[in-house]
C-alpha cells in the first residue's frame, strides 16, 4: 500500500511538472519582456509579486470549477486579453509622448526609489496593491486563461492530497519561471535588442498577446 502510494505521489509529480511546462512555455518570454522594463517605477519584485498573484488566482479558480464551487465563469475569462493590448497602446504612448531620458537620471530614480522602499512607515498592503503588480497579474491572468482547460479536468479526477501535492509543484514552477525569465532578459545579447528596440517591440508584443488572447478564447 506504501509503494502505491509514492507510485501515485511520483506520478502526481510529473504530471504537475509537465502540465506547468507544457502551459506555461510562452510566459517565460512574457516575464523577459516584463523584467526588461525595470525602471524607477517597475520594480523585478513587483513583477515575481504580480505573476504569483497572478497564477495562483488561475489555480484556485481551477480547484473551484473542478469541484463545481466556482463563482467566475471561465469562459469570460479570455476577456482580460484587453489588458495587454492596453498596455501596449499606453506603453506605446509613453515612449512617444516622453522626452527622452538620461540613463543616469533612471539611476538616480532607481536609487530614491528604493531609499522610498526602506521607509518603514510604508506598510505592506500598499506594496501588494502597487498598479504594477496589479498589471503583472493581469496578464498573467489573461495569458493564462486557456490553462484552465487543462487545469479543471486535471483537478476534477485528483484526490485532496494529489491536489495539494499539484499546488505545491505549480508553486515551484511559477518560481523558477520568474528566474528563468529575469536569466532571459539579462542575457546580453537578448538584453542588448530589448533596450535597442523596447520602444518598438514591447508596445506590438503586448497589443499582438491581447490579440492572440482574445481569438484564442473565442471571444472574436
Amino acid at each position: 500500500m506504501a509503494v502505491r502510494g509514492r507510485i501515485i505521489i511520483f506520478t502526481t509529480i510529473i504530471t504537475g511538472f509537465v502540465s506547468f511546462v507544457g502551459t506555461n512555455v510562452d510566459d517565460t518570454f512574457v516575464l523577459a519582456i516584463w523584467f526588461s522594463q525595470v525602471d524607477s517605477l517597475l520594480r523585478t519584485k513587483d513583477i515575481v509579486l504580480g505573476q504569483f498573484l497572478g497564477f495562483e488566482f488561475l489555480v484556485l479558480v481551477s480547484v473551484l470549477a473542478a469541484y463545481s464551487l466556482s463563482f467566475i465563469p471561465t469562459d469570460k475569462v479570455g476577456w482580460l486579453g484587453v489588458v495587454p493590448i492596453f498596455l501596449g497602446i499606453k506603453r506605446w504612448l509613453q515612449y512617444r509622448l516622453q522626452p527622452r531620458r538620461d540613463p543616469e537620471e533612471d539611476e538616480v530614480k532607481r536609487t530614491i526609489s528604493r531609499e522610498k522602499d526602506d521607509r518603514p512607515k510604508e506598510k505592506w498592503v500598499t506594496k501588494l496593491i502597487r498598479p504594477q503588480v496589479l498589471g503583472v497579474s493581469l496578464v498573467t491572468i489573461s495569458n493564462g486563461a486557456g490553462n484552465l482547460t487543462v487545469y479543471i479536468p486535471l483537478f476534477t479526477r485528483y484526490t485532496v492530497p494529489e491536489l495539494i501535492v499539484t499546488v505545491i509543484i505549480f508553486t515551484l514552477m511559477t518560481a523558477a519561471w520568474c528566474y528563468l525569465g529575469f536569466r532571459i532578459a539579462n542575457f546580453p545579447v537578448i538584453k542588448k535588442r530589448l533596450n535597442q528596440y523596447k520602444h518598438v517591440l514591447i508596445p506590438v508584443i503586448f497589443i499582438v498577446l491581447g490579440i492572440y488572447i482574445l481569438v484564442d478564447s473565442g471571444i472574436i
